[in-house]
């Protein structure tokens, strides 16, 4: 008797730890671009050397000021670029993005773009799903003017880990906050 209830009880319980989310991801709050920034990043994730982002990046017009990785299954990175930029500006910006990509990436599945407000300040965003070197990469693109200059943040993770990282790239913009 006892048999015959093993067996539908271990597949409920193997049901229910299917059905539960993944592990809770833990942030560490970080003051990235000579502390002109202060973000939460995932713990664990560590800073790319200067090397592997000149490997990455070798054929790249540009490359991130600053990426933090867990071994290449996700990153974020931030270009803090020349373009001149303040909150006015933004909206702008988030305009000629959302058309750029749009018309690179005509393919792209778009899950959320626009404006948003962030600790007092306006946040243009893109988020995507977009092909990449043969297969599809998940992107939370964010900006917004520091000291007078767009800074552009992108969280990026293969489409595969879009159910484990996307709401954690979410908690990531929201906790952004300019020092400058």
């Amino acid at each position: 008797m006892k048999k015959a209830l093993l067996l539908p009880v271990l597949s409920l319980m193997l049901l229910l730890m299917a059905a539960r989310p993944a592990a809770e991801v833990e942030l560490i709050k970080k003051r990235v671009l000579s502390e002109r920034v202060e973000i939460l990043i995932p713990k664990g994730f560590e800073v790319m050397s200067e090397q592997q982002m000149d490997f990455l990046y070798a054929k790249a017009q540009s490359r991130p000021s600053l990426i933090y990785t867990n071994n290449k299954q996700a990153s974020i990175s931030f270009t803090y670029t020349d373009n001149t930029a303040d909150q006015d500006m933004i909206q702008m910006y988030t305009d000629n993005f959302i058309k750029t990509y749009s018309k690179q990436f005509p393919d792209a599945r778009w899950f959320g773009k626009g404006l948003k407000e962030i600790s007092g300040r306006q946040v243009g965003y893109l988020e995507l799903m977009k092909p990449e070197l043969g297969h599809e990469v998940y992107n939370l693109i964010f900006f917004t003017d520091v000291e007078g200059k767009l800074l552009m943040c992108t969280f990026t993770c293969a489409d595969r880990q879009k159910p484990e990282w996307e709401m954690v790239a979410k908690q990531i913009m929201n906790s952004f906050k300019s020092n400058g």
